[in-house]
């Protein structure tokens, strides 16, 4: 296979006690993973510590399956730079206040992080690789076709060098005002795809790039926002391609789908 696909499930929320973060909250996105990793692609996980048994059994049980690491929120590039900062990472006012924290914000941002340590490891020796939200079968409406495009994804040889982002809004002007207290759908920001230079690339530009953005925004966005900020500066070119948050998400253009 061609491509890795990576994820993580990290404990975002300080109320997720022991008893309600294995609950059925927890085991109902586990069983949509669980549909993924059933296609047998070769899929990388970061992981919350309190997880680290149950996904060692998976882990045992699945060959198509790695965990790189156990992490906290804290261990996070991103989160580091902007716990040294807190003046700069005020929160958008338009936001949902329970889900929308800082943690949650950071975890979201940490997505190219997952993928380039994922990449430096590189356990199943791939050229491309696939961001995926954990449970991203959740928004399938035909779940079974929508699995086997992601499978003939898993074997598909793209071009040398490309980043593919699905995204909802075909336009990239904003007011700053909009930009900053406003979820930005530009991109859906629960899965992307490209190949190891290119995906380098993306990562070191949102690593260097972070701590201006918070200097000329104060605000911590979501990751969708910041992509946003550095396609408008003209900082990543990726190839856009029209989708929502449903079976359209995987649909990479001028990929022939045999079903």
């Amino acid at each position: 296979m061609s491509t890795t696909f990576v994820t993580a499930y990290l404990k975002v929320y300080d109320q997720e006690s022991d008893d309600f973060f294995i609950t059925r909250m927890f085991e109902k996105r586990l069983n949509y993973f669980t549909l993924i990793l059933d296609l047998g692609i070769n899929i990388c996980i970061f992981i919350d510590p309190e997880l680290q048994h149950l996904f060692s059994q998976l882990e045992e049980k699945y060959t198509n399956l790695k965990i790189i690491s156990c992490m906290k929120i804290e261990d996070l590039e991103l989160c580091k730079i902007g716990n040294n900062y807190p003046e700069l990472c005020n929160l958008p006012l338009n936001r949902h206040n329970l889900k929308d924290t800082k943690e949650y914000m950071f975890l979201m941002l940490s997505k190219l992080e997952f993928i380039k340590k994922t990449m430096d490891i590189n356990p199943f020796c791939s050229t491309n690789f696939c961001w995926f939200d954990f449970s991203l079968a959740y928004i399938f409406k035909d779940t079974e076709n929508t699995l086997l495009k992601i499978k003939k994804i898993s074997n598909t040889n793209f071009e040398d060098k490309f980043i593919y982002i699905p995204g909802c809004w075909n336009f990239k002007t904003y007011s700053d005002d909009y930009f900053k207290n406003n979820i930005l759908w530009r991109f859906c920001g629960g899965f992307l795809i490209g190949d190891k230079e290119s995906l380098n690339d993306f990562y070191t530009t949102s690593h260097n790039c972070f701590l201006t953005f918070l200097n000329e925004t104060n605000t911590l966005v979501w990751e969708v926002n910041y992509w946003a900020w550095l396609e408008i500066k003209g900082l990543i070119t990726p190839t856009w391609y029209l989708a929502d948050h449903n079976d359209s998400i995987v649909n990479i253009p001028n990929m022939i789908i045999d079903m």
